[in-house]
């Protein structure tokens, strides 16, 4: 008995098919949900990236998640997308884990672009989210048009 992939591959003319764009596509999306690793050392950061930003929007109380997305973002050297996953991870997290917030933004803080660094720093020192307010929504996934903090159940 074959597995249902193996069908599927078997129709594939292999040399013309597994060399295609989608190919790297559907391997993206295999490498994402590998839970080995907290950082990614691959040549595919920018479509795993998407994919986190997919699953955090999916399952936002995940916290691995959103600390994959935000090393991903750090890889990718992706000021607008690390402000997105920062937000969120901020939202999430509330006033919890001062010093994971503090970590992840120290490693962080390169990337970010000036006022953004500026904003996320004064929300981490003075734990007070509602300077995320102050931030682009575009990449944020759990932001939706006004400033709405998620809130952790329980």
């Amino acid at each position: 008995m074959t597995s249902p992939i193996w069908d599927a591959l078997a129709d594939w003319e292999l040399n013309a098919d597994f060399d295609s764009p989608n190919t790297g596509r559907i391997q993206a999306a295999f490498d994402a949900q590998h839970p080995r690793y907290l950082i990614y050392r691959g040549h595919q950061g920018r479509r795993i990236l998407y994919h986190f930003t997919r699953m955090v929007a999916a399952d936002p109380d995940e916290l691995r998640l959103h600390t994959k997305r935000i090393y991903l973002s750090i890889a990718c050297y992706d000021s607008d997308a690390l402000e997105g996953a920062f937000a969120d991870f901020l939202l999430v997290l509330g006033n919890k884990g001062p010093k994971l917030r503090q970590r992840l933004f120290e490693q962080a803080r390169s990337v970010m672009k000036p006022k953004v660094r500026n904003i996320i720093e004064r929300a981490i020192e003075e734990d007070d989210l509602s300077a995320l307010s102050e931030l682009s929504t575009e990449h944020s996934v759990l932001i939706n048009g006004r400033f709405q903090p998620y809130r952790l159940h329980g």
